[in-house]
């Protein structure tokens, strides 16, 4: 009975420190899974980042096909709640990022500390609790085998001491079993305490998991409602030609803005009429500088022939722009006086090339015949 009692009690034992073992062996899984955790917060914390810039630029997107003229505000107006659904996740993946270190990673770490602690003092107390009931069997033992060679050797009646020895000894082998299971009990407790914790740290976790992806069941109706509205990119919805309808009885806040022309054709049709005015006034200025020998011939000859003096009268009235000299500069150069009876027909004259040379100057020569005419007139007086 002994040896049987004996032989269990040796198998807990043996239970006990595997069990310990085995969670003190565990120690650098936890410590593996604490890091890896640490690795995918950062990942998502990154995650994070990254989609909250790509909803700012999604975000764009769906405001500029919401802004257009009606040919696809419906779509810009589904991809605006796709944005909005999308930044519902971001928000989601933010809280999941964040629980990972606030109910898993940190409480985790500070559990290590305390589960170490524990399995050393479960060890320790196991073993002191053995030794001590070993020896206190061991002795109990001794006393018998000490009664059973006296009654063996049949002096005096000790059977009843002898009985009540190995009463004693069958006791403590008992309380021995009964320790050893008390012991294999808090050790299996131990254990299955570490689980139940992580799982207590985990659930928070996996219940933002869950809701964030809650919010992705929510993405097909979207997804339904574009594939919809762009099954067919030729086709005008009604609320387009609505547009184009209302149009007609609108105030007509649009306006056709024609292109100005590039800055090198104005530049070499402004470039070309300076060249051929100033061929003009070259060739008027050699004529009449034939007929002007003298300062007494130049008067008689303003004085004969008055429409004459009309050419350098034309070239005064010119604007800077055009490349001709201002009146200004004219009148201080002109040698006499114009005789008062020629200032109506230089009138007539300079108002007429007014006229052709704000047309020359708007339009760009674009037509020959006005500084064929310009020209005409110029040489005609």
């Amino acid at each position: 009975m002994e040896a049987v009692i004996g032989k269990e009690c040796s198998a807990l034992g043996g239970l006990f420190q595997t069990i310990i073992g085995d969670m003190k062996g565990s120690y650098p899984i936890w410590e593996d899974f604490i890091s890896k955790a640490g690795k995918l917060q950062s990942q998502l914390r990154t995650t994070v980042v990254a989609a909250a810039a790509f909803l700012d630029a999604f975000q764009k997107v769906a405001d500029m096909a919401t802004n257009t003229r009606g040919a696809t505000r419906e779509i810009g107006s589904a991809l605006t709640r796709m944005c909005m659904r999308h930044r519902s996740i971001e928000a989601k993946l933010r809280q999941f990022s964040a629980s990972l270190v606030d109910c898993l990673i940190n409480p985790l770490q500070d559990q290590m500390e305390e589960w170490k602690k524990v399995a050393n003092q479960l060890d320790k107390d196991h073993a002191k609790e053995y030794k001590k009931a070993r020896q206190e069997i061991k002795k109990k033992s001794s006393d018998t085998l000490k009664l059973q060679k006296k009654a063996k050797k049949g002096k005096g009646d000790i059977q009843p001491q002898l009985d009540s020895a190995l009463q004693d000894v069958n006791d403590k082998y008992l309380l021995l079993e009964e320790t050893e299971k008390q012991a294999v009990r808090r050790a299996l407790i131990e254990e299955r305490s570490r689980f139940c914790v992580f799982v207590s740290m985990l659930r928070p976790v996996v219940e933002e998991e869950m809701s964030m992806l809650g919010e992705v069941t929510h993405l097909q109706t979207i997804a339904d409602d574009l594939t919809n509205l762009t099954m067919d990119p030729h086709k005008l919805p009604t609320a387009s030609e609505q547009v184009i309808i209302d149009l007609k009885g609108s105030d007509y806040n649009w306006t056709y803005q024609t292109p100005p022309s590039s800055p090198s054709t104005t530049m070499s049709r402004k470039s070309s009429v300076c060249s051929s005015l100033n061929s003009v006034n070259s060739s008027d200025s050699r004529s009449s500088g034939s007929h002007s020998h003298s300062p007494t011939s130049h008067y008689r000859y303003r004085s004969s022939n008055q429409p004459q003096q009309v050419p350098m009268r034309l070239s005064s009235v010119s604007s800077h722009d055009s490349g001709f000299m201002s009146q200004d500069a004219f009148q201080s150069k002109s040698p006499s006086p114009m005789p008062p009876e020629g200032t109506t027909q230089v009138r007539e004259v300079i108002c007429n090339v007014k006229s052709l040379n704000s047309a020359i100057l708007s339009q760009g020569l674009e037509s020959q015949s006005m500084l064929t005419k310009y020209c005409k007139l110029k040489l005609t007086f």
